[in-house]
């Protein structure tokens, strides 16, 4: 047996390990051609502006720039060919681990291979969290940077980046240049020093004042033309020494300029001795390279670096819109041409507006890049042959420690790029530790948490569906829609999640944003079941029949065509989350409830009514209810529930608040009346279930399992009962129920005027599980079926713990991922479960 086990030892003193058998398991070949990879193999990062999705093999996947709903960069995951995407990838086989840090959003892939092992650490920056007494604001901007972290933390291993993106979703060109970086500070050359040779000073006069000195052609150098011979002789400031000492390749940046938006690829190197220390000597050698997909559709230059790491070695990438730059919303800078002759400084000057940037060969009057100007403000002293050199490089140093350069655009250092990472990570400790969560599946509920954080926009307060778009809620199908949007549903239900866990700031600011769309009401009254992250009401549905889309499931949508829609239950959600942020939030002030008895008063004035809105230039608008069904009006029992919410807390707050009511009699009589309907033509007497709406009393809808979660009727009621007990069964026998897994409604039975098929609906199962856990006050066997499918449904969390929309009967991630709706249901069934487990003293996880 000791023979045995010894095998694979190296007895001959190889450092490296070998072994008698082959690893093949989930063993990934970077040679592969690569496919799509599934929708749950992602991790999610964000920075409260914009979202990215970072699959397993290390590949941005879906980034769009600057906010959630601007066009993508990298897409993809849905067109692996020309989606656009920024992968760092081994160059040998090898496993793959993903995880966050602890109570964080960073997100961390692990490669493991025989030879060494290699950590990539992605985030999007956030400045700490300000004390909660302080009124001071950030003096830092935001800076909006996809920060993506490579470290070699054990033995080596050879690796490949590639950056290509794919702007405006893969329709616009763009031009790649590769241009000397002029933000790397002194500190960022891996030996502490920035020095100019000779040779770059002689560009810097040759780009900035016209004098030519010298040609470069690659590597060599022609010869000087007799002016320059003379400037050289009068300024011998290159000894063969200095040649040795002063690396002649200049560190270079990949730019991209396409026509809406301008941004860069830069890196920084950095190694660690043994102790922990700097071990400048060591730092890897990286340099970018172009690289060219055109043939798998791209239209635009990429670049590429390939590189080993060893153990304590690493390069951080940092993929960024280039400050002054132009952004996709269409506010641009016009450049100036300033004209204005410029001569050679003399020997004791100050410099400023340095180009360090090169034009390629023949690339001008094409639209390439000159590099980007910034003011250094370096004050250069000719002393000597080297102390001219040694002063540049002073005046770097000082300006470094003097701040000059603009705050958005700092020396990119390997210490910056540190502190950044700290800083981030401190932000989302300091955020997800203010939770009073103390219930059963705490890692769950708090990662949903932190999923839920991530879908915030923060300068308007909007909370978005999801940062995704058109990922497919059936592979092949059509059902693939755009979620970047704010609906008031799935923000309202995000915000009583947050509420519930001890999260009030995010409701104040989300409130706001509402009673802004609320003093911007539609003519007839009514408000949109959505709104552009910015509050904006134009949401054009376009195909984009470009894209092959995920796995090929056609066609790729962006906008939605939803946004007319008119779903009666959003005032049900929207007054619901207002009355909960009574509860816990900010006040309400006089002039707000005036809008919230507005919307009220229009609730009970259409509450009879299937078809709202008749507006004679376009088609009748009618109730789509939740489903967001747009083939045919109905009454939608779920949506008669939601306005029956509507008012009752409107009730609520005019009673709790002692607030003026002049219409109460109105209300309470259109809640009574709304309830008997419900109760009389929603209830099927022969199959003893509410039915999908007074039309269809036939069709089973999980929507209606909403009921007793809204305190519209007790969960012990027989007519609940009944109508969970049939929703439990499996479609074979009518219900709707699958491994566990709930079906929202049989789109065989119920068309819905999109087609296709669709997979088990997570938001389900969940309403489902704490339907159960209220009816299991009264029926304990009831109980225990909802911690058995509470746990079955974790199961289907991903790797990292985030949910999609729906799940295969496979077993498969459908949907855009991240799915609020999702992680807001699984946080209130865990909270609600987790209680009545302690309160009826059973068991709990």
């Amino acid at each position: 047996m000791a023979s045995k086990a010894n095998a694979g030892l190296d007895t001959g003193g190889s450092a490296q390990q070998t072994r008698t058998y082959k690893r093949t398991m989930n063993l990934i070949h970077p040679t592969d051609e690569r496919d799509y990879i599934p929708i749950a193999d992602h991790g999610l990062i964000g920075n409260l502006r914009t979202a990215a999705l970072v699959s397993l093999d290390g590949s941005i996947e879906s980034y769009c720039v600057p906010n959630f709903d601007s066009p993508s960069v990298f897409a993809r995951i849905l067109d692996k060919d020309k989606g656009g995407h920024f992968s760092i990838t081994p160059l040998e086989p090898f496993t793959t681990k993903q995880n966050y840090l602890p109570s964080s959003n960073v997100l961390q892939t692990k490669f493991m291979n025989d030879a060494g092992v290699v950590s990539v650490t992605d985030f999007l920056p956030r400045s700490p969290l300000a004390p909660k007494s302080s009124l001071a604001r950030p003096t830092k901007p935001l800076l909006q940077w996809l920060i993506r972290r490579v470290e070699c933390v054990r033995g080596r291993l050879p690796v490949q980046m590639q950056c290509a993106p794919a702007f405006n979703y893969a329709r616009d060109a763009h031009v790649t240049t590769l241009i000397d970086d002029d933000s790397i500070s002194p500190e960022a050359t891996g030996n502490g020093e920035r020095t100019l040779s000779k040779k770059d000073y002689e560009d810097i006069l040759e780009k900035e004042w016209g004098q030519h000195l010298r040609k470069h052609t690659g590597s060599t150098i022609d010869s000087p033309s007799s002016d320059s011979d003379d400037l050289a002789q009068a300024n011998p400031l290159e000894t063969p020494e200095d040649r040795k000492t002063v690396p002649d390749k200049p560190h270079k940046k990949a730019l991209f300029e396409s026509p809406s938006l301008t941004m860069d690829l830069r890196y920084v190197v950095h190694a660690e001795d043994s102790h922990g220390g700097c071990d400048g000597d060591a730092v890897p050698d990286v340099e970018l390279n172009l690289l060219d997909l055109s043939k798998k559709g791209h239209k635009g230059l990429g670049v590429e670096a390939e590189f080993e790491l060893k153990e304590g070695q690493g390069v951080t990438f940092i993929f960024r819109i280039v400050p002054g730059s132009p952004v996709p919303e269409g506010t641009s800078k016009e450049k100036k041409d300033d004209k204005t002759p410029k001569l050679p400084p003399p020997s004791d000057v100050e410099v400023k507006q340095a180009t360090l940037g090169a034009v390629p060969e023949g690339a001008s009057g094409q639209g390439h890049s000159v590099g980007l100007k910034v003011d250094m403000n370096l004050t250069v002293r000719d002393s000597g042959k080297k102390a001219f050199v040694g002063g540049i490089a002073a005046g770097l140093r000082a300006g470094s420690k003097n701040g000059k350069r603009p705050p958005d655009d700092p020396w990119l250092t390997k210490d910056l790029v540190a502190s950044l990472l700290q800083t981030t990570n401190k932000y989302w400790y300091d955020w997800i530790r203010k939770s009073t969560y103390t219930g059963s599946w705490k890692e769950s509920v708090l990662r949903s948490a932190l999923a839920l954080k991530l879908l915030i926009f923060e300068p308007t307060g909007a909370v978005v569906a999801s940062p995704t778009f058109s990922l497919p809620e059936y592979i092949g199908g059509v059902r693939n829609w755009d979620y970047r949007y704010s609906w008031i549903r799935d923000s309202s239900f995000t915000l009583y999640a947050l509420i519930r866990l001890g999260f009030t700031e995010e409701a104040n600011a989300y409130l706001e944003f509402i009673f802004d769309r609320l003093r911007d009401k539609n003519p007839d009254g009514s408000i949109q079941i959505m709104y552009t992250i910015h509050g904006e009401k134009d949401m054009e549905e376009i195909e984009l029949n470009h894209l092959d889309g995920h796995k090929g499931s056609k066609p790729v949508r962006i906008g939605n065509g939803a946004a007319d829609h008119v779903q009666l239950d959003i005032y049900g959600e929207l007054m619901d989350c207002i009355y909960l942020g009574q509860k816990f939030g900010k006040p309400l002030s006089y002039d707000d409830w005036v809008l919230v008895r507005e919307i009220v008063d229009y609730v009970v004035e259409h509450y009879n009514d299937p078809d709202l809105s008749f507006n004679l230039d376009t088609p009748p608008r009618f109730d789509s209810s939740i489903w967001e069904v747009r083939d045919m009006k109905r009454n939608f029992t779920y949506s008669k529930v939601m306005l029956w919410v509507a008012i009752d807390r409107g009730l609520r707050l005019a009673d709790k608040r002692s607030l003026p009511c002049p219409n109460r009699n109105k209300w309470l009589e259109a809640r009574d009346t709304l309830y008997e309907d419900i109760m009389h033509k929603a209830w099927n007497k022969e199959e003893r279930f509410f039915g999908q709406s007074y039309e269809e009393k036939d069709v089973v809808d999980a929507a209606v399992l909403i009921m007793p979660l809204v305190f519209f009727m007790q969960a012990s009621d027989p007519r609940f009962v009944s109508t969970l007990k049939r929703i439990m069964k499996t479609p074979e026998r009518g219900g709707l129920t699958s491994n566990n897994l709930v079906y929202r409604y049989d789109v065989r039975k119920s068309g819905d005027g999109v087609g296709g098929e669709e997979g088990t609906f997570c938001l389900c199962t969940l309403w489902c599980v704490e339907a159960l856990t209220r009816a299991g006050n009264n029926d304990r066997a009831l109980l225990l079926k909802a911690v058995s499918m509470f746990e079955d449904f974790l199961l289907y969390l991903n790797h990292v713990g985030l949910c999609t929309e729906e799940i295969s009967d496979a077993g498969e991630a459908l949907g855009n991922a991240v799915q609020g709706f999702t992680h807001v249901t699984l946080i209130s069934a865990a909270y609600n479960l987790s209680r009545t487990m302690h309160t009826l003293h059973e068991p709990v996880a």
